[in-house]
C-alpha cells in the first residue's frame, strides 16, 4: 500500500512538472493577448506595441500604456495627460517582436528605428491614409482595408477625440527622417538581453 502511494505521488509530481514545463514554454509566437479597439487586427503571439509619434509603449499583457514621465517610466490605462485628447483610432502602431520583454528598457534602439512620423516620408509613394502600421515579425507594413475601416468606425466612440477648438497635443517636432541611417523602419533586432529572462530587463514595480 505504502508503494502504491508512493507510486502515485511520483506520478503526481511528474503530471505537475510537465505542466509547469509545458506552459512556461509555450512558444511566444503562440500565446494570445486581448487587443485593444484601436489596434490594427491582432497577429498572435504579439505582447506589445510602440506608439512612434507618442513615443509610447503599449503592453497587451497589462492592458497598460507605458510611457516616460520625468525619468520615470510610468504604466497607466490611459495616455499621459499631454495626448489625453490623441485620436488613437487612427495612429501609426508599430507590432514588436515575439521575443522582446520591456521594450521601454531598450528605448534608444526604437525612437531610433521609428522617430516620429518616420512613415510619413516612408511612405510617401503611397497614399499615407492607407498606412495603419509595421509589424516587426512579418516585416511588412499593415494597410487599412474595407473591413478593419468598417469595425473601428463601429467601435470608435460617437465623440471625436479632438475637436476644432482643441490644439493638437503634439508639442515637438518630427524628428529628421535621416536618423540612425539605414535603420529607420526596419525592425529592432531583438538581442538575448532583451528577451524576458535576459540581464537587459527589469521587472516592473
Amino acid at each position: 500500500m505504502k508503494n502504491l502511494k508512493k507510486l502515485l505521488f511520483a506520478l503526481l509530481l511528474i503530471n505537475i512538472a510537465i505542466s509547469t514545463f509545458s506552459f512556461t514554454n509555450i512558444p511566444k509566437a503562440n500565446q494570445q493577448y486581448p487587443n485593444p479597439p484601436w489596434a490594427p487586427p491582432y497577429n498572435t503571439g504579439v505582447r506589445y506595441y510602440y506608439l512612434p509619434d507618442l513615443e509610447v509603449y503599449y503592453d497587451l499583457s497589462g492592458q497598460d500604456f507605458v510611457y516616460l514621465d520625468d525619468g520615470q517610466w510610468m504604466f497607466s490605462a490611459l495616455l499621459p495627460p499631454l495626448y489625453a485628447n490623441y485620436d488613437l483610432y487612427n495612429t501609426f502602431v508599430i507590432a514588436l517582436d515575439y521575443n522582446v520583454y520591456q521594450p521601454w528598457m531598450h528605448h534608444n534602439f526604437y525612437v531610433s528605428h521609428y522617430p516620429r512620423f518616420y512613415y510619413r516620408s516612408l511612405y510617401k509613394g503611397d497614399d499615407r491614409n492607407d498606412i495603419r502600421g509595421f509589424d516587426e515579425n512579418s516585416k511588412k507594413s499593415i494597410y487599412w482595408n474595407a473591413t478593419e475601416r468598417a469595425r473601428v468606425a463601429s467601435v470608435r466612440p460617437t465623440k471625436p477625440f479632438m475637436s476644432k477648438q482643441e490644439p493638437h497635443p503634439q508639442t515637438r517636432p518630427p524628428q529628421p527622417t535621416n536618423y540612425n541611417g539605414r535603420d529607420i523602419g526596419r525592425p529592432v533586432p531583438v538581442s538575448n538581453g532583451m528577451r524576458e529572462g535576459g540581464n537587459g530587463g527589469r521587472q516592473r514595480h
